[in-house]
Formats: structure tokens, sequence, C-alpha cells
């Protein structure tokens, strides 16, 4: 798995990713996998990216019947960042048990989920969710002895989703070196005569200039041009 992983981190291109990817889940076992890239508390699914490596059918059914905003699985994923096996946990819900029988339908029938989390600093997060169709697969003592190799595969796929997503937005919105210092003063609670002070600036031209940035990033104010830099890694929180 090492070596996947490693590879992973030096890939240019999606289509080797996903190719990885497929390797690393037949040899962590699984016969079915998804890994999907979200951001935390945020119910539009327009921020959630998908690599499958299992029936397609599935993830169109998932994405037309909203279940983005019911899925137990994406739940534990937001706030744990343990691999756990997906029966373990109490669900209750009608919404998410349907979700639940969904991912059965498509091979998830035993499922381990891995959490990737880039640290306190970063509100995108990542979900390797490994399948059997058989039952019982995974609860058989599976997860001790592919704990750290999920881990690993999940993580290099979650840095090399952040790094895209980074690259993408930087050429798109053409983003330069000064605007990434502005975004780190706001985020850091500097009001505009801070920062101009510090750059031996004028203020109106700190303002002036955080409109521009906003206009390129395609956000209403300065805080939710900051919320996306932190997003895509752009900026430390």
């Amino acid at each position: 798995m090492a070596a996947i992983a490693e590879k992973v981190a030096a890939a240019n291109d999606q289509q080797t990713v996903h190719a990885l990817f497929q390797q690393g889940v037949a040899a962590l076992g699984a016969t079915s996998a998804v890994f999907v890239s979200f951001v935390r508390d945020d119910g539009d699914l327009a921020a959630c990216r998908f690599m499958l490596a299992c029936d397609p059918h599935w993830a169109r059914l998932y994405v037309q019947e909203g279940h983005f905003a019911h899925d137990p699985w994406l739940a534990y994923a937001a706030h744990h960042s343990e691999p756990v096996v997906a029966s373990t946990l109490n669900v209750l819900d009608d919404d998410h048990q349907r979700v639940i029988q969904l991912a059965a339908r498509a091979g998830f029938v035993s499922a381990v989920l891995v959490p990737a989390h880039s640290g306190a600093g970063h509100s995108r997060i990542s979900l390797l969710c490994l399948g059997s169709a058989y039952p019982g697969y995974f609860e058989d003592a599976g997860l001790p002895r592919l704990r750290v190799s999920a881990r690993m595969l999940a993580l290099e796929l979650h840095d090399w989703w952040l790094s895209r997503i980074r690259r993408d937005m930087i050429a798109k919105a053409r983003i330069t070196a000064a605007d990434l210092i502005l975004l780190q003063h706001e985020c850091q609670g500097h009001g505009s005569k801070k920062i101009a002070t510090e750059l031996q600036v004028s203020t109106s031209s700190i303002n002036s200039r955080f409109q521009r940035m906003n206009a390129k990033l395609g956000v209403g104010n300065r805080r939710m041009a900051v919320q996306l830099a932190v997003e895509c890694g752009l900026i430390l929180k």
C-alpha cells in the first residue's frame, strides 16, 4: 500500500489517481469503494467530490434523491477521525437507514469507514468507504488488519484532492501571492487600517483590493473569501 500511496502523491491527473485508487481498494480486499471529499456542515452537493470503484448507478441515485444531507456515514466522518466498521454505528433515523440500504444494494453490505482530515484549520474532509457484498466481511476482525493501510490511502487521496482544488482555484480566479497575504490578514481578524499599516499602503487601497479579490472568487464579502480560501487549503486558519 505504501507504494500505491506514494504514486498517488506524485500523480498529475485524475485518471491516474483513479486507477491507483482502484488498485488500493483491491489490495485492501474490498469489492466496492467510494472516496468522497466534502465540506463540513455544508449542504451544497456542489461542494462534494466523488471517486468511485462501485456501481455508478448508486451514485446517480444518491445525488437524485438528495442523500448527501442524510448520510450517517458522512456525518460520522465529519466529527471523527478513527476508522470504524459501519455496522457498529447506532443509526435509528429512517432517512439515514434509507441511505444505508441504498449502499447495501450497491455492494456495501459490510463496510469500513475511513475518515481523512487535514486538521482543525480545514473544513474540507474526506471519507474512504470500503465495501463488501459479503455480510460480516469486515466485522470478522477485518478492521485491525487493514486500519493502517486504509488510512494511508485515504489521507493521500484527501491531500491530492486538496492540492487539485487549490491549483484549480488559483488558476481560475488568478489568485496572486499578494491576494493570499490579504486573506491571511483577514483570517487573523485584522481590519483594513491595520493591514494598510502593515503593508504600508492606504486603507482605501486595501478595501479596493478586497473588492477585486471578492469578485475574482465570486463571493460577496471578505469573510466568505476567507472561508473559501481556508476550505481549499490556500491559507491556514
